[in-house]
């Protein structure tokens, strides 16, 4: 009777004790991010694209779009960063149906000897999710949009390009 009271505490001891290595292992194991989109996802985010216009091709340049500070819904900001025209606007857009654009939107440019504000018109602008394909073949997002700049004017540029993937052989 005795040595079966004794396997049986041992049985519970182990029992009881891989059920407690069981739970501390699922402590320990790291939880999932939550990701958190701005207010304008899918509109926001980092781009490789070009600028065409007749025989001009820029070759790909980055471009930014992303939220305002009071996260508007209907607001998005559009910047090359100084990568290709040195603009920063902020265009009308709508979430739901992927689209931006504005007219009269004021830029503040740099022509090298002096800083002075434009106007930027852009037009059709929009995002269609996994409608691209990235230099290594990665689906992804793909913007568009037209673009005029008062100081060139007349002069319509087609930007288009894919979201940035991250993944070296993507890079530019």
């Amino acid at each position: 009777m005795k040595n079966k009271l004794i396997v049986l505490s041992i049985l519970i001891v182990l029992v009881g004790g891989m059920t407690g290595c069981r739970k501390m292992y699922e402590l320990n194991q790291p939880k999932e991010q939550e990701v958190e989109y701005s207010a304008v996802w899918p509109l926001a985010g980092e781009w490789w694209v070009n600028y065409e216009s007749g025989d001009y091709i820029s070759g790909y340049t980055p471009l930014f779009t992303y939220n305002t500070a009071g996260e508007d819904t209907d607001k998005l900001w559009i910047s090359d960063n100084g990568n290709w025209w040195t603009y920063t606007v902020k265009s009308g857009c709508s979430v739901d149906a992927k689209t931006f654009s504005g007219t009269n939107l004021v830029s503040t440019a740099d022509g090298g000897d002096a800083v002075y504000d434009i106007e930027v018109q852009i037009t059709n602008g929009k995002v269609i999710v996994d409608g691209g394909k990235s230099t290594s073949g990665v689906v992804c997002d793909s913007i568009y949009f037209e673009v005029e700049f008062e100081d060139d004017p007349g002069t319509v540029y087609q930007c288009s390009g894919v979201r940035r993937t991250g993944f070296l052989e993507d890079e530019h």
